[in-house]
């Protein structure tokens, strides 16, 4: 459905994508996991066009391009088939909630405001913000401003949804709340790619888990593979930091 080929990406001499061949089928949910600096939330940002990449290919749905010579109305197209939830939310706090999911379906899709309104109270029914409808962000905890951020990602039906650290500003109660959200999502079949420092979801939700390291990825693996036997040795160091529980030989 969704692929890039021999990406990359340089902030002046910092090489952040060092050639990355990367593939999303529709329905999976990919846990994108690595140390800061990986280069994953860059990979995230290339693939939707918040960043320009300086090298590559990108596949969607048959279309077939070099990255880098794509016009403003390939890459429009291209978005509007993407939704992204950012780890701050990036929610407009001049709107309420209810506006802030409406907002993108009216100024970006040019749909009627019956329609957007509809689709807006569905989604907000379905992340568990239909009473918070006429507040404002700055009301709101950062679990419930993201449960907005993701109804308004997911109002546009897009084909993929990708999250960037959707949990990273949160303590422990609101991102549970968070994650329950995306485990629905995940049970209903939505495509989604998740940077995530959260094991437990990549672990239990997740269909593969992709490893990088130093702008390459390093281990793609199903999820239940990639927990109990990976093969590389950086993979396994990575996971005897962050799962204090398991014992993985070197």
């Amino acid at each position: 459905m969704l692929e890039v080929k021999n990406i990359r990406k340089s902030f002046g001499r910092n090489e952040v994508l060092r050639g990355i061949n990367f593939k999303v089928n529709k329905g999976e949910v990919i846990a994108l996991l690595g140390s800061s600096g990986s280069g994953k939330t860059t990979l995230l940002r290339c693939i939707s066009f918040l960043e320009r990449a300086d090298g590559g290919e990108l596949v969607f749905d048959g279309f077939e391009k070099d990255i880098t010579r794509l016009s403003k109305k390939e890459i429009r197209a291209l978005r509007m088939k993407m939704g992204f939830v950012f780890q701050n939310y990036n929610l407009f706090r001049n709107k309420t909630v209810f506006g802030n999911v409406t907002e993108p379906l009216l100024a970006a899709r040019r749909m009627p405001r019956a329609e957007s309104d509809r689709i807006a109270a569905d989604m907000l029914r379905k992340v568990g913000m239909s009473d918070k409808a006429d507040f404002y962000p700055d009301s709101l905890s950062g679990g419930q401003q993201q449960r907005v951020a993701i109804a308004r990602a997911i109002a546009s039906s897009p084909e993929v949804i990708l999250f960037d650290e959707p949990t990273s500003a949160l303590d422990p109660e609101l991102t549970g709340e968070v994650l329950d959200v995306m485990r629905v999502l995940a049970n209903e079949g939505t495509t989604m790619v998740v940077v995530t420092h959260e094991m437990d979801f990549a672990r239990e939700v997740a269909d593969r888990v992709v490893f990088m390291e130093d702008g390459v990825i390093v281990e793609d693996a199903p999820s239940k593979e990639f927990f109990a036997s990976p093969k590389q040795e950086s993979t396994r160091r990575f996971l005897r930091r962050v799962l204090r529980d398991y014992d993985y030989t070197i």
